[in-house]
């Protein structure tokens, strides 16, 4: 998507950043039980953000289609979501290549293993799998993927 622009995340992006969080994660197949509500993913989002997250947002024109948080400290991906209706248009690219640049050094993240679409776009972006456990909160099991500039 050559429209896409990736900045930093604002307070004003909160509301809509949380709304984007909740639909996307619903669109993963996760049972809508397990999922939390718009209000509890903005309050995390705003505690994260002003605690250890580096967060970006991408948008296409004014409306933000896709969000990236990592924390530095930890070389952890936290979160990359892409709004339902923008899947596979290129934005996950955009934000991971954000991640790539930022982690230069390597990182490593978590997905739902039944998360497949998520598991073959990390794999097909040069993230390795390095092992599978219990979700710390959820009653799903995740799969672990690493990424370092060696193996791309």
């Amino acid at each position: 998507m050559k429209n896409v622009q990736v900045r930093e995340l604002r307070a004003s992006d909160l509301d809509t950043v949380a709304q984007l969080w909740h639909a996307s994660a619903l669109s993963t197949g996760l049972d809508a039980h397990t999922v939390s509500a718009v209000a509890e993913y903005r309050e995390r989002l705003e505690f994260e953000w002003t605690r250890a997250w580096r967060v970006y947002v991408a948008r296409d024109g004014a409306e933000i289609v896709g969000f990236l948080a990592f924390e530095p400290g930890e070389s952890w991906l936290r979160q990359l979501f892409v709004a339902p209706m923008k899947k596979r248009s290129g934005i996950g690219s955009i934000l991971l290549d954000v991640a790539k640049r930022d982690m230069h050094e390597g990182f490593w993240l978590r997905t739902g293993s039944g998360n497949v679409a998520a598991r073959r776009f990390y794999e097909r972006h040069g993230l390795r799998k390095s092992g599978e456990s219990p979700h710390d909160h959820l009653p799903i099991m995740v799969v672990r993927y690493q990424w370092s500039p060696a193996h791309s």
